[in-house]
């Protein structure tokens, strides 16, 4: 749990919300990251952290106990100079944990870690007997300069 904090504390919490756990919430939290960042982040950023938010929900979703009929998945969404971090917290899973797979041209699956490890300037996953999953990445970008 240390860790959690630590990653929260230069941040500005922009918000916080718990999602159903189907793969149509996917959609919806993107829609409410992209509501909360809007206003502070490039557009072309902004693009980059809803393709990312929309993988790891869904990567929740399936992956994690989330996807029961009871299940969620909570979506924090934080702020500092110039970097923006996302955190989604699953309901954990006693057979999966949270990793990059490999995927070959054929493959439906297995890209989703893939594409955050790419476009993010840092990202993990943890699991927490408490908390669930977790899984958070981070972008950097240049704010526009003032006029």
């Amino acid at each position: 749990m240390a860790k959690l904090v630590t990653r929260w504390n230069a941040l500005r919490i922009m918000g916080r919300r718990d999602f159903h756990g189907v793969t149509q919430s996917a959609g919806t939290a993107r829609k409410r990251v992209v509501e909360l960042l809007g206003a502070h982040v490039p557009g072309a950023v902004l693009e980059r952290v809803e393709l990312l938010v929309s993988e790891v929900v869904t990567n929740a979703i399936v992956r994690s106990d989330s996807g029961r009929p009871d299940g969620l998945v909570t979506v924090c969404v934080g702020l500092g100079d110039d970097l923006i971090h996302v955190e989604v917290i699953d309901d954990g899973s006693a057979t999966s944990v949270p990793m990059m797979r490999s995927a070959d041209d054929d493959s439906l699956n297995g890209r989703g870690l893939g594409w955050v490890n790419l476009l993010s300037t840092a990202w993990s996953s943890g699991q927490d007997d408490e908390m669930g999953g977790a899984v958070w990445f981070q972008l950097t970008y240049d704010s526009p300069a003032l006029p």
